[in-house]
């Protein structure tokens, strides 16, 4: 260890013992002054460079002691308690120490102390040094033993993940499979009996629900006006992907033409629904059996705004209730698991969906936006429910934190560890801020073919 006490009882010991130039070595850069485990019979005063104390763990690792630099003492412990050294002291660059022994103690005038009686203020001054390093050492040991055992519960979860795993896919598969055997099922049926509602049908599969609350409830009113439709035949075809041109064609048959439009293309939507449903289904398991895994497959060209379109597609059920306000940029592609990517969006939404209803916010909204900033895409996701709780603001993406306040559940769980685990692997970022009327996730993720 090493130690600097600057004051004037010091600088008298420095004038006194170390102003011997016959005492005084050189060391070029990378010599060693000592090694661990050795006896040392000299004080060094390090004169000129800069010196580094460390020691070695017996798995072979080094632990960092101190960076010892002009004026600063070397070897205080080892040489007054006639120990051996507990560090290496090597240097860092060209550097010279002066060093005395015990017989060149000196009696000052006035008295007959001894040595370490003199040198007693730079004695206490390398224990409390001393100590405080070992207390820093201690924590740093205690930090990374919390890691490791972090680590070691995400493998085990990983492990245990696996185990039913396979039976979940099976299953998902099967209905997977068999919806989409349905879907051309119930297409041959619809062109066999009802042919003209065949496109309403394939609409609804291929596009889906696309459109958020508000846009429905626009698209409602603007029907009943442009073609003066009462509000169940509006209502009906607002959900739709029909737009007004296509409703053009249908001329005085729109209103009694309707509620069978509706239906098909709602069939048609719930299939769709379902098959991506069986399709998200696995990349849920295949996220949570993944927890303690570094890396997935990432090797298509991935729109994001599609992505955040199927997330919310999945959780219309939690959205019914909810004005939704969309607002997508056109972005580049990125290389990515599309998989990934929902199980990111789907997991804050859904935080913010039960926030929203368990908080009974007044007019509840949820906010999706995208754009580009500094060559990155940047999603934020806001709701206006209770926000976050103070206490637990600086943990929740660590696994297992859930809370319940004034009989409220936040719902993190283990799904905000597997969105950061997800985005650290793309080199993506996520903060946030909340607080009562505003809770904001921002992602920014790289853009570019390096996530391949």
């Amino acid at each position: 260890m090493s130690t600097f006490v600057k004051n004037f009882h010091t600088q008298f010991l420095i004038d006194i013992y170390f102003s011997d130039p016959n005492r005084v070595l050189k060391l070029p850069e990378n010599t060693y002054l000592f090694k661990q485990d050795q006896f040392n019979d000299r004080l060094f005063l390090v004169k000129e460079g800069k010196l580094r104390g460390f020691g070695i763990n017996p798995d072979g690792s080094e632990v960092e002691f101190f960076t010892a630099t002009p004026y600063m003492f070397v070897g205080v412990n080892s040489f007054f308690s006639t120990s051996k050294t507990m560090t290496n002291v090597v240097a860092l660059e060209d550097s010279s120490v002066a060093h005395i022994g015990y017989k060149d103690a000196v009696y000052l005038a006035g008295g007959n102390a001894s040595l370490s009686e003199q040198f007693l203020p730079v004695i206490v001054s390398e224990l409390t040094i001393r100590q405080t390093r070992m207390m820093e050492i201690g924590a740093e040991k205690e930090k990374t033993l919390n890691k490791l055992i972090q680590s070691e519960k995400l493998a085990s979860l990983g492990q245990m993940a696996a185990g039913i795993a396979h039976e979940l896919n099976n299953a998902i598969a099967v209905l997977e499979k068999n919806t989409g055997w349905l879907g051309e099922q119930v297409a041959k049926i619809i062109e066999s009996h009802t042919p003209d509602m065949l496109e309403y049908f394939r609409k609804g599969m291929t596009e889906g629900r696309s459109l958020s609350n508000n846009e429905i409830r626009l698209r409602e009113k603007q029907y009943r006006k442009v073609f003066k439709l009462t509000e169940y035949a509006a209502e009906m075809l607002a959900q739709t992907s029909l737009d007004e041109s296509d409703l053009a064609k249908l001329g005085n048959r729109i209103e009694e033409s309707a509620a069978l439009i509706g239906t098909f293309w709602e069939a048609g939507a719930t299939i769709k629904d379902m098959l991506v449903a069986a399709q998200h289904a696995t990349y849920v398991v295949k996220s949570v059996k993944e927890l303690g895994v570094q890396r997935s497959r990432r090797d298509q060209k991935i729109e994001v705004n599609e992505t955040l379109k199927e997330a919310l597609t999945l959780l219309q059920s939690d959205l019914r209730k909810i004005n939704v306000d969309l607002h997508f940029s056109t972005l580049p592609a990125i290389i990515a698991n599309a998989g990934e990517l929902i199980q990111v969006w789907s997991n804050l939404i859904k935080n913010a969906c039960e926030s929203l209803v368990q908080g009974k916010t007044i007019d509840p909204l949820l906010e999706v936006a995208t754009y580009m900033e500094n060559r990155k895409i940047i999603v934020r996701i806001r709701d206006n429910g209770p926000g976050i709780p103070e206490e637990i603001k600086h943990k929740i993406f660590q696994p297992n934190v859930t809370t319940k306040k004034e009989g409220l559940s936040f719902g993190l769980g283990l799904g905000l560890p597997i969105v950061q685990r997800i985005l650290d692997g793309y080199g993506a970022k996520i903060v946030f801020e909340s607080e009562p009327g505003n809770t904001t996730f921002t992602i920014s993720i790289p853009t570019g073919d390096t996530h391949g």
